[in-house]
């Protein structure tokens, strides 16, 4: 493999190679190493059957040290400021605590059984005690995923995604995004202290154009249009990650660029938690604690002492303070499947926000994985066409609120557009109501819909039901025009540098641009001028020339909100707030020629 020549001069001795593993089990670069050890588990276990049409149910039951070995957990979280693609939440620790110390006490059970499902169909199998029988042992294979190498890790996790999602391939790799992490992985370096030929050599401009130049033909953005998925990211963050390992000559680590082993192994193990992760992580942390004391320890010291290894001796005093929890195990790999039973165990017990079950519906799958469960996930209540257009919005290249939105995940800044915000904006222009000015009564956009729309040649039909399902899609036209509605609107009224301006684009701290209200008044608004003047938009054409017209071909001054409104200890949410403020953007747009209006605080 070509390496660019300040790679390949000698090998580097990077932030990275320090966190190296020493395991015996590392790759070996020359052939050498141990093979990684396979371990196998058996339990007694049910089988049954909910319907002749669902897949088979397995209970049993098994110790929590040893669940917690073969079972992942795939997050939802944010790994070096990249999400994952992961269904669960992140780890509560108070809850892990309260749990542990519940379980210390024997006489505490917890009926609820933890949910898993199939992660890789090919190491779990139920096998029956007599042919027919629904009493049997489920047998379970994994790896010491200790001994496993990261860049292992990482391709088997991207040969996975591949197998998804038949879009992903070697060609989408963002050699600009493998440029930072080798960048970043120098910062990171601690020079100082380091023999001569052990410090870090500077990435030079020249180095990091030589590694963007090997690819530049890749279109990652072609790749994520085209599934709207997150899958899409989080691959392109594994693959960058991966040729960071192989530039540096790496094979294993602890984490690279804040992918961790743990991390990855909540995709990788053999059976993926659906439901129960604090349950089982305060099980385990029960244990653990239980041999953490004298008694414990002086068990451990017999068993030496009887010639037992030690490591093995402290396994064996854990797995006996370890409680044994009930399992329901749904004999099912598909994706889609995990999502769905995530999304209506979570939904219908423990509400979770509308932000992160809309980014947890809309960018866990893969398109063809989503269309399996769309038709269920509607039956039981969830809005998933409203979802996958959100999500959209919050991740393409050409929306104006890519990355401005909160998505539920942990991290969030606090000053990002709420979600449901977002949502009530989508609503006025995909479903065309809602576009009624605080001051008014009058929905512009549903009046516009019933008499002008029949007219629009942005949508496709032979009757207005037709014209209407096509316009609404999650990607219908309705996309287009709500992207550069905005667009126009940011460019011509905000700032997207200085989030502690007045018109800031990107906060709503202290903007008076970027927020529920004066985004509402605006669209409201512009439905209100085609209304008015009686415009079907048949061509793109006439949405962008209805645009000027609407700010009176430049005459509605650019700085409108660029001023101090003077909302000292004003609640902005106020219907008297808001009615004042549409009433004095109404009458503003009209007749500028009257002046900016003065009053924003009744």
């Amino acid at each position: 493999m070509h390496h660019p020549g300040w790679l390949s001069s000698r090998p580097k001795r990077t932030s990275l190679t320090r966190r190296c593993i020493r395991s015996p089990a590392a790759v070996d670069p020359q052939g050498g190493g141990n093979a990684v050890v396979t371990i196998r588990r058996a339990y007694d276990a049910f089988r049954t059957f909910q319907t002749s049409d669902s897949k088979p149910l397995i209970l049993f039951s098994a110790p929590a040290v040893e669940i917690e070995k073969w079972s992942g957990v795939p997050e939802r979280r944010r790994l070096a400021g990249e999400e994952t693609a992961g269904f669960q939440r992140e780890q509560d620790p108070a809850r892990v605590r309260e749990l542990a110390k519940f379980f210390k006490d024997d006489r505490n059970v917890a009926q609820n059984p933890l949910l898993g499902a199939l992660q890789d169909a090919t190491k779990v199998h139920f096998k029956e005690k007599t042919p027919g029988s629904p009493f049997g042992r489920l047998e379970i294979e994994y790896e010491d995923y200790s001994k496993v190498p990261l860049r292992d890790l990482l391709q088997r996790l991207t040969e996975r995604l591949e197998e998804r999602v038949g879009a992903l391939n070697d060609s989408i790799v963002d050699e600009r995004k493998v440029a930072l992490l080798l960048e970043r992985e120098s910062e990171r370096a601690e020079p100082s202290g380091l023999a001569e030929d052990e410090q870090i050599e500077e990435v030079s401009n020249d180095d990091r154009d030589e590694v963007i130049a090997d690819n530049e033909g890749g279109d990652v953005n072609t790749a994520l249009l085209a599934e709207e998925t997150h899958l899409v990211d989080f691959y392109v963050e594994l693959k960058a990650r991966m040729r960071v390992l192989q530039h540096l000559g790496v094979d294993d680590a602890d984490e690279i660029q804040g992918f961790t082993k743990a991390a990855l192994l909540g995709y990788l193990k053999p059976v993926v938690l659906v439901d129960g992760q604090h349950r089982l992580r305060g099980a385990v942390l029960s244990a653990e604690q239980l041999a953490d004391t004298p008694a414990a320890e002086e068990a451990v010291m017999e068993s030496v002492q009887a010639g037992l290894d030690p490591g093995e001796a402290e396994k064996q005093v854990l797995l006996k303070k370890s409680r044994h929890l009930p399992v329901s195990l749904l004999m099912d790999s598909s994706p889609s499947e995990h999502v769905f039973q995530f999304v209506i165990v979570n939904q219908k017990a423990v509400l979770m926000g509308s932000a992160l079950l809309g980014t947890i519906i809309s960018t866990s799958l893969g398109r063809e994985e989503l269309q399996s469960v769309r038709e269920r996930l509607k039956g039981a209540g969830i809005q998933l066409e409203d979802s996958q257009a959100i999500a959209y919005l919050t991740r393409a290249e050409d929306s104006p609120f890519r990355g401005l939105v909160q998505t539920g995940v942990d991290g969030d800044r606090p000053d990002l557009l709420k979600w449901s915000v977002l949502q009530s904006l989508v609503t006025i222009f995909r479903k065309l109501q809602g576009g009624r000015p605080y001051h008014e009564r009058t929905d512009y956009a549903r009046a516009w819909r019933l008499e002008y729309f029949p007219n629009c040649g942005l949508a496709s039909g032979d009757t207005l039901d037709e014209k209407l399902a096509d316009w609404s899609r999650p990607d219908g036209p309705w996309r287009e025009i709500f992207v550069r509605f905005y667009v126009h609107v940011r460019d011509y009224f905000g700032d997207t540098q200085d989030l502690d301006t007045y018109n800031a684009w990107g906060s709503t701290g202290n903007s008076n641009l970027f927020n529920k209200i004066s985004l509402t008044i605006l669209a409201c608004d512009y439905f209100d001028f085609i209304y008015t003047q009686g415009e079907a938009l048949e061509t793109t054409d006439d949405f962008d020339r209805t645009l000027q017209r609407w700010l009176k071909d430049g005459r509605v001054s650019p700085s409108y909100f660029n001023r101090d409104w003077r909302l000292e200890k004003t609640k902005k949410d106020q219907l008297i707030v808001k009615r004042l403020w549409s009433q004095n953007w109404h009458e503003y747009r009209k007749v500028p020629a009257n002046g900016l209006p003065r009053k924003f605080k009744p």
